[in-house]
This record gives C-alpha cells, structure tokens and sequence, in this order.
C-alpha cells in the first residue's frame, strides 16, 4: 500500500497540477493508494503568491492581507472536508482553478458559488468554516507539515508499505510532474530523477526522511 501526503497552498496554480498528478497515480493504482491534500501555510506560502502577483514582497500590510487570505482559503477547505474528503478536494481544486485561471478574486460569492457547485450543504459548510474543528484540523495539519520538514509547496511525502525495505518515507518538493511522482511510488528513485524536464526551471528534490 502507498499512502502519499500533499502539501498545497490553497490558493496555488502549481498545486492543483500537482493534486492532478497524485490524482492520477490513485487512479492507476486503485485500492492500494490513500491520499491526502493538506493545505501548508507558511512564510513560504504567502511569498509565493506575492511574487506571482507582482506585489512587493517588503510590503507588511499586504503580505499581512494575503496570510489571511490563505489562512481563510484553508479553513474553508477543512469546513468542505468534513463533507467528504471528495467533494472537499472538488472544492479546492475548483477553488484554485477559479483563482488561477479564471481570474476570480477569493470572495464570500465565489466561496457561495463553488460550495453549490461541489455539492455540498451550504448551511453545514457556513457554519464548519468558521468553527475550532476546522482550526483544530488546520493546525494538526501544520504540525504534521513540521514533523515532516516541509517547507515549501506543493511538496509530496511518499511511504510505500509494500516494501518492507522501504521504511522511510521520500519527500519530493515542488512536485508537480506526474512521471516523478509514479516513479518514486514504484520505488525507482533513479528513474524519478531522469525523469525531470531539463529545460524546466522548477527542480524538484527528492530527499528520504
């Protein structure tokens, strides 16, 4: 059995690619693959999306605005998961794709709009967004981010069960490509790394934990 842990930034263009990938590999692997996104939010994360917007990184008051934002994108997250975990990830993923390639600005309306679109109970979801339950999930979230040494996003944490040898996990950051990603769950860390784009300038590491 694999299980493989995501961390994303909720709001990140680069995740929903790399939530697709994870997607895909459970897909192929069926039964013997458990999966989870978790949302990171750290100094990283917010940095990220400064620069991706063109802000200016030095600016206090709006890198304290998008902290929120993030903190605020996550949270809703949690309050979908605890409808499901997958009508909870249809929601990030519509969420980032909405902010990321349509151009939407993250806004109780967009938030109403893809909480009807995911399927979920309107009522139930106000109310989980905003209660300890999602924080205390968030921050457990967090925690498992820094037992695992993850800084940055979206990086991926891979334990495959199946081989009693492997007795470690192996931590791929910025793990976006879906080839890496089936070579290091099939164990073939060479391949993983041959497997790179070479013109690409997003590297990604593979590193034992």
């Amino acid at each position: 059995m694999l299980e493989i842990y995501l961390f994303v930034n909720p709001l990140g263009e680069h995740c929903l690619e790399a939530e697709r990938s994870v997607l895909q590999v459970a897909e192929e692997h069926h039964d013997t693959v458990h999966y989870q996104f978790l949302p990171l939010v750290n100094l990283h994360t917010v940095t990220d999306v400064m620069k991706r917007n063109r802000f200016d990184t030095h600016d206090l008051d709006m890198r304290n605005k998008i902290f929120k934002i993030i903190y605020a994108a996550a949270l809703d997250y949690k309050a979908a998961l605890f409808q499901g975990k997958r009508r909870g990830q249809e929601f990030l993923m519509q969420l980032q794709d909405a902010l990321n390639f349509h151009h939407e600005r993250y806004t109780d309306a967009l938030i109403s709009d893809l909480v009807s679109h995911s399927g979920l109970d309107t009522a139930m979801f106000r109310e989980d967004r905003k209660s300890q339950l999602a924080v205390e999930s968030f921050e457990a979230d967090q925690r498992v981010a820094c037992e695992m040494q993850i800084q940055h996003h979206p990086s991926a944490v891979v334990y495959n069960y199946a081989d009693p040898e492997q007795d470690y996990g192996v931590m791929i950051e910025d793990c976006h490509s879906y080839e890496v990603l089936k070579q290091v769950c099939q164990g073939n860390f060479d391949a993983a790394l041959a497997a790179q784009n070479p013109t690409n300038k997003r590297k990604q590491t593979i590193h034992i934990l």
